[in-house]
């Protein structure tokens, strides 16, 4: 069943909406994890990093929450969504990989 703007109330971010926002969330998500490597233990990192996708994004925290609550009602669209999110998060991760691969068997340019 599409997710039209039709049948979702008012302030409720659409499919197409949600799925890049939740892949940066997840991308900033890695990146706190990572936090301890990059030598940063401030407090309010983890909020910074998503307020910074929410500016990214140009959506505001409490249209993105209330999203959130909405389809954690509606799981069924919720996993739509999800599998959209993996996806991406799928294509950035081979994409990262090749990118890897090819900088192990490229020779170094020569100074």
């Amino acid at each position: 069943m599409a997710c039209s703007s039709e049948d979702l109330p008012k302030g409720i971010l659409t499919r197409k909406e949600m799925a890049p926002i939740l892949v940066q969330i997840h991308l900033a998500e890695g990146l706190y994890t990572q936090r301890f490597l990059q030598n940063i233990t401030r407090d309010g990192y983890q909020d910074d990093l998503y307020l910074s996708v929410m500016k990214r994004m140009k959506v505001n925290q409490k249209e993105f929450e209330a999203s959130v609550l909405y389809y954690g009602k509606y799981p069924e669209k919720y996993k739509l969504i999800y599998d959209e999110v993996l996806n991406q998060l799928g294509e950035l991760e081979v994409k990262s990989r090749a990118k890897d691969s090819l900088s192990r068997i490229s020779p170094p340019v020569p100074k």
